[in-house]
């Protein structure tokens, strides 16, 4: 077991970290409250910003 965390140690304390940011992100947007709303907006807005600037798809140049 030492050898395992001496070797995968950050590794495995990366994916603990990223597996429990994870779990809260998807805690707060499953509720109906200010941080899914602004999270949801910001998204809606990052995508249609991107089509915009394709030619041809949503009105782009």
């Amino acid at each position: 077991m030492k050898q395992v965390m001496e070797h995968y140690g950050n590794a495995i304390l990366t994916m603990v970290v990223l597996l429990a940011l994870g779990v809260i992100l998807v805690a707060a947007l499953k509720t109906d409250g200010f941080v899914s709303n602004q999270f949801k907006s910001a998204l809606e807005g990052f995508f249609t910003n991107m089509n915009n600037m394709v030619p041809g798809v949503g009105g782009g140049a």
